[in-house]
């Protein structure tokens, strides 16, 4: 994973790559944080397993590290989807309006 740091907020990154008959896609997975998730080995039976896992906040759907786009168009897809967190954030504390 890799680390981004924009608006003093640090993120981590992963670039995740498909290939089929229809096409290549490439997209961007931002991380912040970690959560830890417990689950059985076998599904009802054996030992719980706990790991610590970076959690998942937001997707872009576009090759972020590609030459085709510029870092201004770059830094507006992702500050616009640290809005919506935090937009997401407020109306938890019932800020709604």
């Amino acid at each position: 994973m890799k680390t981004l740091e924009i608006n003093g907020v640090t993120l981590q990154y992963e670039m995740c790559y498909h290939s089929s008959e229809y096409g290549d896609n490439t997209w961007a997975v931002f991380y912040l944080g970690t959560t830890t998730r417990t689950y059985r080995k076998c599904w009802l039976f054996g030992e719980k397993i706990t790991v610590i896992q970076p959690k998942e906040v937001f997707t872009i759907w576009r090759d972020i590290e590609s030459k085709d786009y510029t870092k201004k168009q770059v830094r507006g897809w992702i500050e616009h989807e640290l809005e919506l967190l935090g937009r997401e954030e407020e109306i938890k504390k019932g800020e709604i309006i």
